[in-house]
């Protein structure tokens, strides 16, 4: 995902803790499980890529109902501290575990193995722990690289960044710019400079 490095002296002065979008997600959690995971990927990127202080209430909302959530219940499930009452329940589950950290990946298998990273991880490196504790017997769906699949990609979730593209379809990243640069030509998506990268989404 792109990152614009301004954002961490540019909102240094009001941010104090993670916690209120933390609270968030779980607020979004307790309307729709589909809706929470997009709300999530929207908090991160309008913090590393847009600069937006997410830890705000009205930017949460904003954002809530982008993704359809309605921010009305959203708002309710914050104010009455039911959203974070879930939150430090799972917090001191996740303590209780050693997990002291964020992001912590914590995969295990049927026989109860378990590998942990800790911090933020390359996809390579998760596809190796997950062969690891498999014994390479997962198979990886392989997705076809054509002008559709990467068009039902941008749809899937709403937009996305150069480097996602070439991830999903094992290419490098300067073919996955390419073959976006095209479809932009015919205009059949946008693209929007980010921090470091571009997203690449549907004209309204």
């Amino acid at each position: 995902m792109p990152v614009d490095s301004r954002g961490f002296s540019d909102l240094k002065g009001s941010f104090t803790s993670t916690h209120p979008a933390n609270i968030a997600y779980k607020a979004a959690q307790m309307q729709n499980q589909e809706l929470a995971d997009k709300f999530l990927r929207r908090l991160r990127e309008a913090a590393a890529a847009e600069i937006r202080a997410i830890h705000k209430i009205e930017i949460q909302k904003e954002l809530a109902k982008e993704v359809g959530l309605n921010p009305d219940k959203f708002l309710a499930a914050i104010e009455s501290g039911k959203a974070k009452e879930n939150f430090i329940k799972e917090l001191s589950e996740g303590r209780q575990l050693g997990i002291t950290g964020f992001p912590t990946f914590n995969i295990t298998n049927i026989n109860g193995e378990s590998i942990r990273l800790h911090g933020f991880q390359l996809y390579e490196r998760i596809e190796q722990a997950f062969d690891k504790l498999t014994g390479k017997k997962m198979k990886k769906k392989q997705v076809i690289l054509n002008d559709e699949n990467v068009l039902k990609f941008i749809e899937k979730y709403m937009k996305v960044a150069t480097q996602e593209v070439a991830t999903l379809f094992e290419i490098e990243r300067e073919e996955a710019f390419k073959i976006l640069s095209k479809l932009k030509h015919e205009e059949k998506i946008i693209s929007i400079q980010s921090g470091n990268d571009f997203f690449w989404l549907f004209p309204k």
